[in-house]
């Protein structure tokens, strides 16, 4: 026989607080899965962009290797035609001056048209290298793919930024299930209130800064 006396009766307002922790308990375990799943995206996201900014790096440090290789052609072949014209071979310094590259010769004829109106076969001051037409194409390349590799490892940083802000959104709603699965354990309606209020006040927080995540960075 079960006696009376012995059953528990559940005080005044518990059965609408099984209700809303019910609720809170559905909502946050649905949020903390959305959350997981966002950080695992981000996750793979910066991945891809530092594989990408360290492939880009790759391809400017060989672009700065080729251009270096060209400076130096066109640094050697320019020095050699400075050796011919001052020792007067003019046959060196013209089969030397056929030879230099095609991205060296608008440079050099701009340096030599630069010489004051008495130059007669001498040497202008500075170099062709100092003038603004010597534009080396790989040189162009290699800066474009360093700031495109700069871009991509800021996005990956911006990535891992918002999966880490994800899983600390994770770290909420698993304090809110936490206190949905022990609310239980106290019959004390006042208890009981007391983690509800706490439940809820870490409840609305957390989605509120998941709502603010979602607005900032979107929605993979």
């Amino acid at each position: 026989m079960v006696n009376v006396n012995e059953l528990k009766i559940p005080g005044k307002g518990k059965p609408m607080m099984d209700v809303i922790f019910a609720i809170v308990l559905l909502i946050a375990t649905l949020s903390t899965a959305f959350c997981v799943y966002q950080a695992t995206r981000w996750s793979g996201v910066q991945s891809i962009d530092y594989g990408e900014s360290s492939m880009l790096r790759s391809e400017s440090l060989r672009a700065t290797n080729i251009v270096t290789s060209q400076v130096i052609i066109d640094v050697q072949l320019y020095t050699s035609w400075l050796n011919a014209v001052a020792g007067g071979d003019k046959a060196e310094a013209a089969f030397l001056r056929e030879r230099f590259r095609k991205e060296f010769r608008p440079a050099f004829d701009a340096w030599l048209e630069s010489a004051d109106a008495d130059y007669q076969g001498g040497i202008p001051e500075g170099t062709p290298f100092d003038r603004p037409e010597y534009n080396l194409h790989y040189y162009t390349e290699s800066n474009l793919l360093e700031d495109n590799a700069t871009a991509a490892f800021n996005h990956g940083k911006d990535a891992n930024t918002n999966g880490d802000m994800y899983i600390s959104n994770t770290i909420l709603f698993a304090i809110v299930l936490f206190f949905c699965g022990i609310y239980s354990r106290w019959e004390s309606v006042k208890i009981r209130i007391g983690l509800l209020g706490m439940t809820l006040l870490i409840f609305s927080y957390a989605m509120y800064t998941m709502g603010t995540l979602l607005l900032q960075v979107g929605y993979l």
